[in-house]
């Protein structure tokens, strides 16, 4: 105020603002209403292009989404920078990733939120297959010198070996695609209850998502307690003693063929403590089933 006096008095302005101690640039400064800084970039370079923040963010939600990537937002800000081209800095790829929820810390905290956790170690079941334990088991192949994974299903209430899956490498698709296989095959209830570990595969949200659309509970077993999946775990003692300690294998086909062979010798032979010491097969026709529809996958 007391400068606006002086200027209207004709005072020059450069002494009055010495004598104010006042730099130039507050006197002439006019405010914009905008948040001060500098604007926020909605776009960046990839590969010499100029693309959208949208893109970048798929690009880096395609890049965690693998099965086996647990990275950080350095580790990410090297793969965007060396493996896709991006012109960007560290520390712009720690604030965008914040912004969607991308850092490690925030997807480990969603991961352990939406996982159900056993509750009952021994399920308490009534039925045929409205409680099922899967697991994937490492079997190593002599012939080739290396390891194919085997994904099996199995009832808990007549330990029926519903289907099971052989592939050197099993990936979150392929725990779907089982399902989705026994699901057309078998007489399901329209709910049931499915329990596995936190391998990579049964924790995708992929398939989490799944068994959620189909109206299926999934439960989690609690870390380091096997005894939570002891059916399945039972299954897989009794395939190592009778099969993978008996034999040795030349390659993949040589033990898929083995392991058919002694699955329906599990399902319609093999007697079992835990059903009076008849067969899987045996204790289901007693139940009413139809032996005739039910052929494992």
């Amino acid at each position: 105020m007391v400068l606006d006096d002086f200027l209207e008095q004709e005072f020059p302005l450069r002494p009055l603002l010495r004598i104010l101690a006042l730099p130039k640039s507050s006197y002439y400064y006019k405010p914009t209403g905008n948040k001060a800084g500098k604007r926020p970039v909605n776009y960046f370079y990839k590969q010499g292009d100029a693309v959208s923040k949208e893109q970048l963010v798929s690009d880096i939600k395609e890049l965690l989404s693998h099965e086996f990537v647990d990275y950080g937002y350095y580790k990410t800000y090297i793969h965007l920078k060396q493996e896709l081209g991006y012109a960007i800095g560290s520390s712009r790829t720690y604030r965008i990733m914040k912004e969607h929820n991308l850092l490690k810390f925030q997807r480990d905290q969603i991961k352990r939120v939406n996982r159900n956790w056993v509750k009952e170690l021994v399920p308490v079941v009534s039925k045929a297959f409205e409680f099922l334990e899967f697991d994937i088991k490492f079997v190593y192949i002599q012939g080739k010198r290396t390891n194919v994974m085997v994904l099996t299903v199995l009832d808990v209430f007549s330990r029926w070996n519903l289907g099971q899956y052989i592939a050197y490498r099993i990936r979150k698709q392929d725990v779907i695609t089982l399902f989705q296989r026994i699901i057309q095959q078998y007489p399901m209830p329209g709910r049931f209850i499915v329990r596995n570990d936190n391998g990579s595969q049964f924790i995708a949200a992929e398939v989490q998502a799944y068994f959620a659309e189909k109206n299926i509970i999934q439960e989690f077993t609690k870390p380091a307690t096997p005894q939570q999946n002891a059916h399945i775990e039972s299954y897989h003692s009794i395939m190592e003693s009778a099969v993978c300690q008996r034999f040795e294998f030349e390659n993949k086909e040589d033990f898929i063929n083995t392991l058919s062979r002694f699955r329906d010798f599990y399902n319609f032979t093999r007697i079992h403590g835990g059903l009076k010491y008849r067969s899987p097969a045996s204790f289901l026709q007693k139940q009413g089933y139809d032996l005739a529809s039910l052929t494992a996958i």
